[in-house]
Protein backbone atom coordinates (compact mmCIF):
# COMPACT_ATOMS: atom_id res chain seq x y z
CA UNK A 1 0.00 0.00 0.00
CA UNK A 2 0.90 3.31 -0.82
CA UNK A 3 1.61 6.43 1.58
CA UNK A 4 -1.54 7.86 -0.44
CA UNK A 5 -3.37 5.36 -0.09
CA UNK A 6 -2.33 4.56 3.14
CA UNK A 7 -3.56 8.42 3.91
CA UNK A 8 -6.77 7.81 2.26
CA UNK A 9 -7.54 4.98 4.39
CA UNK A 10 -7.17 6.88 7.57
CA UNK A 11 -8.83 9.52 6.84
CA UNK A 12 -11.75 7.22 5.54
CA UNK A 13 -11.70 5.38 9.15
CA UNK A 14 -11.97 8.98 10.85
CA UNK A 15 -14.85 9.96 8.36
CA UNK A 16 -16.76 6.36 9.99
CA UNK A 17 -15.76 7.40 13.35
CA UNK A 18 -17.08 11.02 13.45
CA UNK A 19 -20.39 10.11 11.05
CA UNK A 20 -21.02 7.18 12.26
CA UNK A 21 -19.94 6.72 16.00
CA UNK A 22 -19.35 10.44 18.03
CA UNK A 23 -22.94 11.14 17.00
CA UNK A 24 -24.07 8.65 18.77
CA UNK A 25 -22.42 9.20 21.89
CA UNK A 26 -24.43 12.57 21.98
CA UNK A 27 -26.60 12.89 24.95
CA UNK A 28 -29.23 13.60 22.84
CA UNK A 29 -28.83 10.76 20.56
CA UNK A 30 -28.60 8.64 23.67
CA UNK A 31 -32.15 9.43 25.23
CA UNK A 32 -33.26 8.73 21.58
CA UNK A 33 -32.55 5.83 21.35
CA UNK A 34 -33.06 4.50 24.64
CA UNK A 35 -36.99 5.98 24.09
CA UNK A 36 -36.96 3.82 20.88
CA UNK A 37 -36.20 0.96 22.71
CA UNK A 38 -38.30 1.75 25.86
CA UNK A 39 -41.41 1.49 23.60
CA UNK A 40 -40.50 -2.53 22.50
CA UNK A 41 -43.32 -4.54 24.28
CA UNK A 42 -41.38 -6.77 26.62
CA UNK A 43 -40.09 -3.70 27.62
CA UNK A 44 -42.85 -1.95 28.90
CA UNK A 45 -44.52 -5.56 30.17
CA UNK A 46 -41.60 -5.22 32.45
CA UNK A 47 -42.00 -1.61 33.78
CA UNK A 48 -45.75 -2.70 34.31
CA UNK A 49 -45.31 -5.28 36.01
CA UNK A 50 -42.64 -3.97 38.80
CA UNK A 51 -39.61 -5.97 37.41
CA UNK A 52 -37.61 -2.90 36.85
CA UNK A 53 -37.85 1.16 36.39
CA UNK A 54 -37.21 3.01 33.65
CA UNK A 55 -34.36 4.75 35.16
CA UNK A 56 -32.51 0.78 35.37
CA UNK A 57 -34.11 0.30 31.66
CA UNK A 58 -32.08 3.54 30.52
CA UNK A 59 -28.96 2.90 32.40
CA UNK A 60 -28.61 -0.89 30.91
CA UNK A 61 -29.68 0.67 27.35
CA UNK A 62 -26.67 2.61 27.67
CA UNK A 63 -24.17 0.44 29.15
CA UNK A 64 -25.26 -2.05 26.18
CA UNK A 65 -24.83 0.86 23.83
CA UNK A 66 -21.10 1.72 25.20
CA UNK A 67 -19.92 -1.58 24.95
CA UNK A 68 -20.92 -1.19 21.18
CA UNK A 69 -19.60 2.22 20.65
CA UNK A 70 -16.73 0.91 22.50
CA UNK A 71 -15.96 -2.28 20.18
CA UNK A 72 -16.58 -0.27 17.06
CA UNK A 73 -13.53 2.29 18.19
CA UNK A 74 -11.56 -0.59 18.58
CA UNK A 75 -12.67 -2.10 14.85
CA UNK A 76 -11.75 1.22 13.46
CA UNK A 77 -8.02 1.24 15.34
CA UNK A 78 -6.95 -2.28 14.78
CA UNK A 79 -7.97 -1.99 10.80
CA UNK A 80 -5.92 1.10 11.11
CA UNK A 81 -3.21 -0.39 12.86
CA UNK A 82 -3.44 -3.58 10.39
CA UNK A 83 -2.99 -1.26 7.28
CA UNK A 84 -0.17 0.43 9.27
CA UNK A 85 1.32 -2.98 9.25
CA UNK A 86 0.26 -3.45 5.67
CA UNK A 87 2.50 -0.38 4.55
CA UNK A 88 5.68 -1.31 6.80
CA UNK A 89 5.76 -4.85 5.32
CA UNK A 90 5.42 -3.39 1.98
CA UNK A 91 8.24 -0.89 2.85
CA UNK A 92 10.38 -3.57 4.08
CA UNK A 93 10.12 -5.86 1.18
CA UNK A 94 10.70 -3.15 -1.50
CA UNK A 95 14.40 -2.18 0.82
CA UNK A 96 15.08 -5.97 0.67
CA UNK A 97 14.55 -5.88 -2.80
CA UNK A 98 16.42 -2.60 -3.61
CA UNK A 99 19.27 -4.31 -0.88
CA UNK A 100 19.34 -7.37 -3.13
CA UNK A 101 19.40 -5.87 -6.06
CA UNK A 102 22.58 -3.64 -5.22
CA UNK A 103 24.13 -7.17 -3.90
CA UNK A 104 23.69 -8.17 -7.54
CA UNK A 105 24.91 -5.49 -9.34
CA UNK A 106 28.03 -4.92 -7.16
CA UNK A 107 28.95 -8.86 -7.47
CA UNK A 108 28.63 -9.14 -11.14
CA UNK A 109 32.64 -8.25 -12.08
CA UNK A 110 31.74 -7.95 -15.91
CA UNK A 111 29.10 -5.21 -14.84
CA UNK A 112 31.15 -3.58 -12.77
CA UNK A 113 33.65 -3.56 -15.71
CA UNK A 114 30.93 -1.92 -17.56
CA UNK A 115 30.51 0.60 -14.70
CA UNK A 116 33.54 2.07 -14.63
CA UNK A 117 33.70 2.52 -18.14
CA UNK A 118 30.59 4.22 -18.23
CA UNK A 119 32.26 6.54 -15.33
CA UNK A 120 35.55 7.62 -17.50
CA UNK A 121 33.18 8.47 -20.23
CA UNK A 122 31.38 10.70 -17.85
CA UNK A 123 34.60 12.11 -15.90
CA UNK A 124 35.93 12.94 -19.73
CA UNK A 125 32.55 14.48 -21.01
CA UNK A 126 31.82 11.65 -23.48
CA UNK A 127 34.77 12.51 -25.35
CA UNK A 128 36.09 9.76 -26.47
CA UNK A 129 34.39 5.83 -26.50
CA UNK A 130 35.80 4.00 -24.00
CA UNK A 131 34.21 0.95 -25.42
CA UNK A 132 34.45 -1.51 -28.66
CA UNK A 133 32.39 -4.16 -30.32
CA UNK A 134 32.98 -6.81 -27.58
CA UNK A 135 31.40 -4.58 -25.29
CA UNK A 136 28.12 -5.01 -26.77
CA UNK A 137 27.18 -8.16 -24.65
CA UNK A 138 28.15 -6.90 -21.50
CA UNK A 139 26.61 -3.26 -22.71
CA UNK A 140 23.40 -4.87 -23.21
CA UNK A 141 23.25 -7.66 -19.88
CA UNK A 142 23.83 -3.61 -17.76
CA UNK A 143 20.90 -2.03 -19.68
CA UNK A 144 18.68 -5.53 -19.44
CA UNK A 145 19.56 -5.58 -15.61
CA UNK A 146 17.30 -1.95 -15.10
CA UNK A 147 14.78 -3.22 -18.71
CA UNK A 148 13.31 -5.37 -15.81
CA UNK A 149 12.19 -2.52 -13.53
CA UNK A 150 9.57 -1.69 -15.79
CA UNK A 151 7.72 -4.46 -15.50
CA UNK A 152 7.37 -4.52 -12.00
CA UNK A 153 6.63 -0.97 -11.54
CA UNK A 154 3.78 -1.47 -14.39
CA UNK A 155 2.56 -4.37 -12.23
CA UNK A 156 3.08 -2.19 -8.93
CA UNK A 157 5.30 -4.35 -7.43
CA UNK A 158 7.61 -1.51 -6.54
CA UNK A 159 7.49 2.29 -7.39
CA UNK A 160 9.95 4.59 -8.80
CA UNK A 161 10.85 6.08 -4.59
CA UNK A 162 12.02 2.57 -4.07
CA UNK A 163 14.48 1.80 -6.92
CA UNK A 164 15.16 5.83 -6.93
CA UNK A 165 19.13 5.29 -5.41
CA UNK A 166 20.08 2.74 -8.34
CA UNK A 167 19.21 6.38 -10.80
CA UNK A 168 22.68 6.95 -10.95
CA UNK A 169 23.51 3.82 -12.37
CA UNK A 170 20.57 3.79 -15.04
CA UNK A 171 21.08 7.67 -16.28
CA UNK A 172 24.84 6.73 -16.61
CA UNK A 173 24.61 4.34 -19.36
CA UNK A 174 20.82 5.19 -21.29
CA UNK A 175 22.29 9.02 -21.32
CA UNK A 176 26.18 7.93 -22.26
CA UNK A 177 25.98 8.88 -26.54
CA UNK A 178 28.39 6.08 -27.61
CA UNK A 179 26.02 3.36 -26.01
CA UNK A 180 22.92 4.99 -27.35
CA UNK A 181 24.99 5.33 -31.03
CA UNK A 182 26.49 1.45 -30.47
CA UNK A 183 22.94 -0.03 -29.36
CA UNK A 184 20.06 1.76 -27.68
CA UNK A 185 19.16 4.07 -30.46
CA UNK A 186 20.74 1.92 -33.49
CA UNK A 187 18.84 2.49 -36.63
CA UNK A 188 16.26 -0.77 -36.49
CA UNK A 189 17.17 -1.46 -32.89
CA UNK A 190 15.67 0.93 -31.01
CA UNK A 191 12.63 -0.86 -30.96
CA UNK A 192 13.75 -3.69 -29.22
CA UNK A 193 14.60 -1.59 -26.14
CA UNK A 194 10.60 -0.31 -25.76
CA UNK A 195 10.72 -1.41 -21.79
CA UNK A 196 13.38 0.85 -21.14
CA UNK A 197 12.37 3.74 -23.30
CA UNK A 198 9.40 3.87 -21.07
CA UNK A 199 11.28 3.47 -17.97
CA UNK A 200 13.68 6.20 -18.91
CA UNK A 201 10.67 8.22 -19.88
CA UNK A 202 8.80 7.67 -16.37
CA UNK A 203 11.96 7.52 -14.20
CA UNK A 204 13.26 11.05 -15.60
CA UNK A 205 8.99 12.49 -15.13
CA UNK A 206 9.41 11.00 -11.42
CA UNK A 207 12.76 12.95 -10.79
CA UNK A 208 12.34 16.05 -12.48
CA UNK A 209 8.34 16.80 -12.65
CA UNK A 210 7.45 14.96 -9.27
CA UNK A 211 10.51 15.72 -7.02
CA UNK A 212 12.91 18.11 -9.17
CA UNK A 213 15.80 15.88 -8.96
CA UNK A 214 18.82 15.49 -11.26
CA UNK A 215 18.94 13.33 -13.94
CA UNK A 216 22.81 12.96 -15.12
CA UNK A 217 24.70 13.85 -19.10
CA UNK A 218 20.89 15.88 -19.79
CA UNK A 219 23.24 17.26 -23.30
CA UNK A 220 23.34 13.26 -24.10
CA UNK A 221 19.61 12.48 -22.73
CA UNK A 222 18.06 9.85 -24.30
CA UNK A 223 15.16 11.19 -24.93
CA UNK A 224 17.16 13.01 -27.83
CA UNK A 225 16.83 10.31 -29.67
CA UNK A 226 14.63 11.23 -33.09
CA UNK A 227 11.67 7.98 -32.21
CA UNK A 228 11.52 8.16 -28.71
CA UNK A 229 8.41 10.17 -28.35
CA UNK A 230 7.02 7.79 -30.77
CA UNK A 231 7.97 4.59 -29.11
CA UNK A 232 7.00 6.05 -26.16
CA UNK A 233 3.68 7.47 -26.47
CA UNK A 234 2.46 5.20 -29.22
CA UNK A 235 2.41 1.73 -27.89
CA UNK A 236 0.36 0.82 -24.85
CA UNK A 237 1.92 1.21 -21.17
Amino acid sequence: MSKKHFLISFFLILIIVFVFILPEMLPDSFDQIISMYAQKDDVLTDVAHGKGDLSTVKYLFKLDIYLELFSKIIGAVSLLGLLYQFKRDKDINEAEFVLNINNSFITNDKIMDVYKKLEQSKNDNQKTNPFVEDDIIELANYITFFEAFYGLIKQKVVNYSAIDQLAYRFFLITNNRFVQDMLLCKEGKDIAWIDLYKLHNGWKKYRTKSNDFDVWQKEYDLSKHHNYDNIVSNLKT
